[in-house]
């Protein structure tokens, strides 16, 4: 059992040394946005507004339907 213990010791050294080092020697990276967020451009919002600008019709159109089959 003291042997098992050892080697797992030695073990637990070496790979805590390994990560240590490595990183250690990574340098730190500067933040930036992701490449995704940077190619939408102004099409692409233009796009989005009339898609919600579209549901929003139809959901007003849905409304003066059910409000006038409520009236009539």
């Amino acid at each position: 059992m003291n042997s098992l213990v050892l080697r797992k010791t030695a073990l637990s050294r070496d790979l805590a040394g390994k990560y240590a080092v490595a990183s250690a020697r990574t340098c730190p990276l500067p933040m930036q946005k992701p490449a995704r967020l940077r190619r939408k451009g102004p099409v692409f919002w233009a796009m989005l507004a009339l898609v919600v600008l579209a549901a929003d019709l139809a959901l007003a159109l849905l409304a003066w339907l059910a409000v006038d089959l409520v009236m009539s």
